[in-house]
């Protein structure tokens, strides 16, 4: 009840876990409000588009600006952090759960929406020109007058005003994060870590907007949640491209990073409950541990007897003894680490090799942009983020996660920026200094075509990068489901059907790829232009995994990197003194190493959801 707390229980679990020398990362409860109080705060429930409340039960069942929320959750999270915020056992804290929820249309939200928009526009007609009002008589005369749209887009719905709409509420949720760890900070040791943990490329909330507040990212990571349509099994360990993409973008905030929930078997949640591949877990472990995590934990210990998620496999089963499939897993991974030599392995930030990366631009707001203004209904920039990603990863390069608000290393060797629609003056002087200064700059279609707002330049299409490029941009097309078109690339050809732009090259830009097919064969669709001792290659399509892959082998060779081609769905890290490869085929891989290679984990053969560890000098 309110202003009533009961602590026992948890005390006893905290002491528990000292005894026995675990340590705890405890969670603020504000995911799951209880029910007397969205009964004595209705208000504290988010309304749905028609303003009707969202019914109590389940979790996310509120409203991250509501007073009363806020209130609550001083109560209860300066209660904890003073009941246990200097407990020998704690570690950390992690502050609610998964951010996320429908976007709520309360009088109090759509206050605060107006004004994050004057703090943000300060005028109410600079508002009108961002948003472009005029069309269909959207003019606003005043901040009142705006309301919070209920998705991030809809039918007839203003592009530029769901953009900002999806920028607010990530806000909201981080505003929401900052409230709570300014309530901890003071409260608890100094040594204690404060994270939340994310969804993977979740839109409802930018990891951007909380980083400032956290110590280290988390995220929670079920890789066989949703199940490829493929016809081997390898999709019972999940898309290596996918985990290592989401991996590598936690930690390019702090160089610090974690998994706070890794799927432990088969869960309740997705539809399509496949079995694991036998050690999947530990292919996963190995996975996050070559990427620099600085933890693993799970979702669950023990399976649950009742509630939502009955069906969700834990570490130890219903019994609560037997250790499951997922449990041995990981008491395997705990006795395989005591192998390795931890102290000779740097931290995150040290293990930087500049000429053994590649840079990926992975600018978050993008998603939003696609979200509200897609076009072509079949678009996946997580997928096209993804495949460039893999692309890399099979050469047996690392990847380093560039985010357009911080500082990019200066000598990367090459740098891929995919489908980045949205940009600023900012933006675009990165890239010319980059390329200027000698660096190997991959844009593709649907790069410059939109500044901040959403909205085209006033000019030619992709007006900011027409110079770097080389080249007009002279039309698109978008091929109907089931259609493919063909491109001639190094003498090979290789299939398309999402986007592709046709373009017009200058006389000193270089053709390298062009249409073999369709009305407009023979038509430049990939060019590269040298700039100083740098250059600038354009991927005018959204293929297949296989151009992308060869033209990435390309710019990697030109560019004299380490390149190690390695087989389909085969990762290979490199963590300090150690080799890691990791298998996601279903069928065994060899490692590529010299005869005489003395093996820590494993061996040559990699069998399926296999892992391989050696030593090898630099």
């Amino acid at each position: 009840s309110e202003g009533k707390f009961t602590f026992d229980w948890l005390a006893e679990v905290m002491d528990m876990a000292q005894a026995r020398g675990l340590k705890v990362i405890l969670g603020t409860p504000t995911g799951a409000p209880p029910v007397w109080l969205t009964q004595k705060h209705p208000e504290i429930l988010p309304l749905d588009a028609n303003r009707r409340p969202h019914r109590h039960g389940g979790r996310r069942h509120y409203n991250p600006l509501a007073p009363a929320m806020r209130e609550a959750t001083e109560r209860i999270v300066t209660a904890l952090a003073r009941q246990f915020g200097h407990h020998p056992a704690m570690m950390g804290w992690q502050i609610d759960n998964e951010f996320s929820g429908p976007i709520d249309q309360s009088d109090v939200t759509h206050r605060a929406f107006q004004n994050w928009l004057q703090k943000r526009y300060e005028t109410i007609d600079a508002l009108n020109a961002a948003w472009g009002t005029p069309f269909w008589s959207q003019q606003y005369t005043d901040w009142t007058q705006i309301l919070l749209p209920p998705t991030r887009t809809g039918p007839n719905a203003s592009p530029h005003q769901c953009l900002d709409g999806a920028r607010f509420w990530s806000w909201a949720y981080a505003d929401f994060c900052r409230f709570q760890v300014e309530l901890l900070r003071p409260r608890i040791a100094p040594e204690h870590l404060i994270t939340t943990n994310f969804m993977g490329l979740h839109p409802d909330c930018n990891p951007g907007d909380m980083a400032p507040y956290l110590d280290l990212m988390t995220w929670d990571s079920y890789p066989v949640a949703h199940c490829e349509n493929q016809s081997d099994q390898s999709y019972r360990m999940g898309d290596p491209n996918s985990i290592g993409l989401i991996h590598d973008h936690m930690a390019s905030y702090h160089n610090r990073w974690a998994l706070m929930e890794l799927q432990p078997g088969t869960i309740n949640w997705s539809g399509l409950p496949s079995l694991l591949y036998p050690g999947a877990v530990r292919l996963w472990i190995w996975t996050a541990f070559a990427h620099g995590a600085e933890f693993v934990t799970t979702y669950r210990y023990r399976q649950p007897l009742y509630g939502y998620e009955m069906f969700h496999d834990g570490l130890v089963d219903t019994d609560g003894v037997t250790q499951t499939p997922g449990g041995r897993q990981f008491e395997q991974v705990g006795d395989e680490l005591k192998k390795l030599d931890l102290s000779r392995i740097p931290k995150l930030a040290d293990a930087f090799q500049p000429r053994r990366t590649v840079g990926l631009v992975l600018d978050f707001d993008q998603l939003a942009g696609f979200e509200v203004n897609r076009q072509m209904e079949r678009w996946d920039q997580c997928g096209f983020w993804r495949a460039f990603y893999g692309a890399v990863a099979r050469l047996g390069l690392d990847v380093k996660i560039l985010l357009p608000e911080r500082e990019w290393p200066a000598d990367l060797p090459l740098i891929l920026a995919p489908g980045v629609q949205m940009v600023d003056e900012g933006l675009i002087k990165r890239f010319e200094d980059y390329v200027v200064g000698g660096g190997n700059l991959l844009l593709t279609c649907r790069t410059a075509l939109m500044n901040r707002n959403g909205q085209f330049f006033e000019g030619l299409a992709a007006a900011p990068i027409l110079n770097l490029i080389g080249a007009q941009i002279e039309a698109y097309d978008c091929l109907p489901k089931g259609n493919v078109g063909t491109i001639e690339f190094d003498g090979q050809d290789y299939t398309w059907n999402i986007w592709g732009d046709l373009l017009y090259a200058e006389e000193e830009t270089k053709v390298l790829g062009r249409y073999a097919d369709q009305f407009y064969e023979g038509a430049a669709v990939i060019t590269q232009k040298k700039h100083a001792n740098g250059t600038c290659t354009y991927c005018g399509v959204y293929s297949d995994q296989p151009l992308i892959d060869a033209l990435v082998q390309r710019l990697a060779t030109e560019a004299q990197m380490p390149i190690q081609p390695l087989a389909h769905r085969v990762h290979l890290k490199r963590v300090g003194p150690y080799r890691i490869l990791l298998n996601y085929q279903d069928s065994t891989v060899e490692a590529p190493v010299p005869r005489n290679t003395r093996f820590i984990i494993g061996s040559r053969k990699v069998e399926p959801a296999g892992v391989a560890v050696w030593e090898e000098a630099d």
